[in-house]
C-alpha cells in the first residue's frame, strides 16, 4: 500500500508545483500574460479530470468487477464529456491563445492520465 500512496503523492506534488509556477507566471509576467493564462487553464482542465479519475476509480477499486468496470468506463465517458464541454466553453468565451491551451491540455491530460493507470496498476496488484 505504501508505493500507490507514493505515486498519489507525486502526482498531487506536480499539481501544485505546476499550478504554483504558472500562476507566479502569469502574475508576475509582463511580456505575455495570454500564453501563461492559457496554459494555466489548460493545467486547470486537466487536474479536474485527474481528480475525478481519482475518485472514480476509489469508488470502483473495492467493488466487484462489474461495478469496478461501471465506474472506470462511465468516468472515463464523464470526464470526456466534461472536458469536451469545459474545452469549447473556454475557447469561446475566454481571451486566451488557442494554441498553448490546446497543446497544455493534450500535455497534462497525459501525464496525469499516466500517473493514474501507474497508481490504478499498483492498487490492483496489491489487491490480489
Amino acid at each position: 500500500m505504501i508505493l500507490p500512496n507514493k505515486i498519489l503523492i507525486f502526482g498531487y506534488s506536480i499539481v501544485v508545483l505546476s499550478m504554483g509556477i504558472l500562476i507566479y507566471l502569469t502574475i508576475h509576467s509582463s511580456s505575455d500574460q495570454i500564453l501563461f493564462k492559457s496554459i494555466l487553464i489548460g493545467d486547470l482542465l486537466a487536474i479536474l479530470n485527474f481528480i475525478l479519475g481519482l475518485l472514480f476509480v476509489h469508488w470502483g477499486i473495492n467493488s466487484s468487477n462489474k461495478k469496478f468496470l461501471i465506474s472506470l468506463f462511465g468516468g472515463l465517458l464523464l470526464r470526456l464529456t466534461i472536458m469536451l464541454v469545459l474545452v469549447i466553453i473556454s475557447l469561446k468565451f475566454l481571451e486566451i491563445n488557442e494554441i498553448s491551451f490546446i497543446f497544455s491540455v493534450l500535455f497534462f491530460y497525459i501525464f496525469y492520465v499516466i500517473i493514474e493507470i501507474i497508481y490504478l496498476n499498483f492498487r490492483i496488484q496489491l489487491k490480489q
